[in-house]
């Protein structure tokens, strides 16, 4: 029995070595939405070095326990591998101590999910871990060797190299538990938000959706109270917890924020929003990767325009597709462009004329580019809807603030650091590489590519690459291995220097990079910083 017990709490103290020592896997896990297949190609990716980690851990514990048994052999087995342990958990706690200072971009977050997996993970390396020495001590015995003996627990040490397995079956083992949860949560949410008088609005599109959602709030604050779902927070689960969350006692209008991977995405969306306004920013190759094509896009995303809205706001690169589709629809706005006059595209800020109620409006804002203008006016065009005056309206677009990782302006050292790291699409590409231009000082582009485009993903990464080129940038530093092959070569071929162009595996080497490149005056844009799942 005392062996039993000894084995078991052997067990348990491995296991807890081994999963703390890989818990930054839970978070590559979670960034990959507890989707297995996207959490294996991260950890096949070529410039990944998780495995190597993990093989380097496992030939380091092979060897310590091999080389300390046949070393103390004299003392007998049981003492050879009783002092074998030492190495062992000395070499476990040092890679538990690197896994921590190996930090993903994007931060793990200790949601209730993600304990829930790593419980369940831990049971699993527990179950398997106490299996594999109840297994290797009954060898040893029956084969009666004292050399077999001594190395009879060697290949337990290759246990780190099934961790991503565990891992991956933990996750399918809780997934139907998690998929059900998450169904009775939405569906609490969907009768708490049925029970309230609040306006609801929905934003839909390929590009700007957080941006206008953040702009609309600053502009119907100014009569309303009014409460959004934070972030990027635009699905079934960041809406329910949005409704569910204290901040959302007590308001007049409710904001959400609609996003889709997949067919099906924005009907769900409707169905627990029920959206009484909307705006559809518009379409681009953005998603193409799970829609297919463009068209797909197109087909998902008009499903705002069904949704039973008093009225859906769009915008004007709709028109072609709406008028084809929607002739005789009542609740459709197209943004009027001739509405906006005396557009000044600074470097710092914009500043435009708006057309609105019979009457022109001055604005003034830090958000850069014509990007900045439509979104603004697609919120205004709204909000009159919605009973504010244009002086209200005006009020609330000169009050609105940066929006983080969004073509944010940041000045640090007398330099000008254009963050544009939550940007993922081609618009929006075009429009920071724009921005960028504007700036007198020397500029630089720092930019991994565009992903999620699908089969359109090479034609839209050289068109990056070639936009790089005729921007006639001072300096273009190219981010890891995934997608920056292919803006290069689109670089190059359209007549960029290829002594201004540097190519670095990892965000670090380029910030290293700039450090010694970088001075006041100059303008640097972070042009979509990818997840560490891409």
């Amino acid at each position: 029995m005392s062996d039993l017990i000894v084995r078991v709490v052997a067990s348990v103290v491995v296991a807890c070595l081994f999963c703390f020592a890989t818990f930054q896997s839970t978070g590559a896990m979670q960034q990959s939405g507890y989707k297995n297949g996207v959490f294996w190609r991260w950890l096949k990716r070529k410039d990944n070095l998780y495995f190597n980690r993990l093989w380097v851990w496992a030939l380091c514990l092979a060897l310590s326990v091999a080389v300390v048994s046949l070393c103390f052999s004299f003392l007998g087995v049981r003492w050879a591998l009783a002092l074998s342990v030492i190495p062992f958990f000395v070499i476990c706690l040092f890679f538990l101590y690197a896994d921590g200072k190996f930090a993903l971009k994007v931060p793990t977050v200790r949601t209730g999910r993600l304990r829930r997996l790593f419980v369940v993970y831990l049971l699993l390396v527990a179950v398997l871990a106490d299996v594999a020495i109840a297994l290797l001590g009954f060898l040893s015995e029956k084969n009666g060797s004292e050399l077999y003996a001594l190395l009879a627990y060697v290949p337990f040490a290759v246990l780190p190299l099934t961790l991503p397995c565990l891992l991956c079956l933990a996750n399918a083992i809780t997934a139907p538990f998690e998929n059900c949860r998450n169904r009775k949560f939405v569906c609490r949410a969907q009768k708490r938000l049925s029970a309230t008088e609040i306006t609801r609005i929905g934003v839909v599109g390929s590009y700007g959706k957080t941006s206008v959602k953040h702009i609309l709030k600053s502009v119907l604050e100014e009569k309303y109270t009014v409460v959004e779902t934070p972030s990027s927070y635009n699905t079934p689960i960041g809406i329910a917890k949005t409704i569910t969350s204290d901040e959302f006692q007590n308001k007049q209008i409710f904001i959400a924020e609609m996003g889709a991977r997949k067919a099906g995405d924005i009907r769900e969306l409707c169905g627990i929003v029920q959206p009484d306004y909307a705006i559809f920013t518009g379409v681009c190759e953005q998603h193409v990767q799970t829609f297919g094509s463009i068209d797909g896009v197109w087909n998902e995303k008009k499903e705002i325009l069904r949704c039973g809205a008093k009225k859906v706001v769009c915008g004007a690169s709709l028109k072609p597709l709406i008028d084809k589709e929607f002739l005789d629809a009542e609740t459709i706005a197209i943004a009027d462009a001739t509405a906006v006059e005396n557009v000044c595209l600074g470097a710092t800020k914009t500043s435009f004329t708006l057309a609105l109620g019979g009457e022109k409006i001055q604005v003034e804002t830090p958000l850069l580019g014509n990007v900045a203008v439509e979104n603004m006016q697609l919120v205004a065009t709204l909000a009159l809807e919605l009973g504010l005056t244009p002086e209200q309206i005006g009020a609330g677009l000169r009050k609105v603030s940066p929006i983080a990782h969004r073509l944010q302006l940041i000045e640090s050292g007398g330099a000008y650091i254009l963050d544009d790291g939550y940007n993922c699409n081609p618009r929006g590409a075009d429009e920071g590489i724009s921005a960028l231009q504007r700036f007198s000082g020397r500029k630089c582009i720092v930019t991994p590519g565009i992903v999620e485009c699908g089969i359109l993903e090479e034609r839209v990464n050289a068109r990056l690459g070639e936009r790089i080129a005729k921007a006639g940038l001072d300096k273009v530093i190219l981010v890891g291995e995934t997608l920056v092959g292919t803006v290069k070569d689109g670089y190059l071929q359209a007549g960029g220097d290829k002594d201004n162009l540097r190519v670095v595996k990892t965000l670090k080497e380029a910030q290293e990079v700039l450090k010694t490149w970088i001075s006041t005056g100059d303008a640097v844009l972070f042009l979509n910083d990818l997840p560490d799942v891409y």
